[in-house]
């Protein structure tokens, strides 16, 4: 419970200084990354070897279209998904940032239907990854087994 009370410490902080400031700062990653990686390694969930999958997974897959669509997603994002996935672990990973692009598309939709922004301006995304994050460590376990029942 203490360390699902610090993630959620650490990534309402991301979401304010994005929503404040437009930025993901290092400072706040980089130790909450470290921070992440020292708890795998001594808590079981999601442990040294699924955190450390699920770090890779998120950065590959934010990495990629940032990469490719240069100005859609910035750095910061790549930085936070890898410590989503640190955080979350594999299969987690996924949950997490399926629910961020959901979030953020249902509010980046409002915001352009009711003209509060522009098609072209920038939407900061922090605030959906972190609000996806913290409802993947209340309930992604459940989430998660409730989409593969689908199948």
């Amino acid at each position: 419970m203490a360390i699902t009370l610090f993630y959620c410490c650490l990534f309402i902080v991301l979401l304010v200084i994005d929503l404040e400031h437009g930025l993901i700062l290092n400072k706040v990653i980089y130790p909450g990354a470290g921070v992440a990686l020292i708890i795998d390694v001594f808590v079981p969930q999601p442990g040294i070897i699924y955190g450390t999958i699920g770090g890779g997974v998120g950065l590959a897959l934010f990495l990629i279209p940032a990469l490719i669509y240069r100005g859609g997603l910035g750095w910061g994002d790549v930085k936070m998904a890898a410590l989503i996935g640190l955080v979350t672990g594999f299969p987690l990973i996924f949950v997490a940032l399926l629910l961020a692009v959901i979030i953020g598309a249902l509010v980046a939709g409002i915001l352009l239907a009711f003209k509060i922004k522009r098609r072209k301006e920038a939407i900061p995304f922090a605030p959906f990854l972190s609000v996806a994050t913290l409802v993947t460590l209340l309930w992604g376990s459940n989430i998660l087994s409730w989409y593969q029942g689908l199948f």
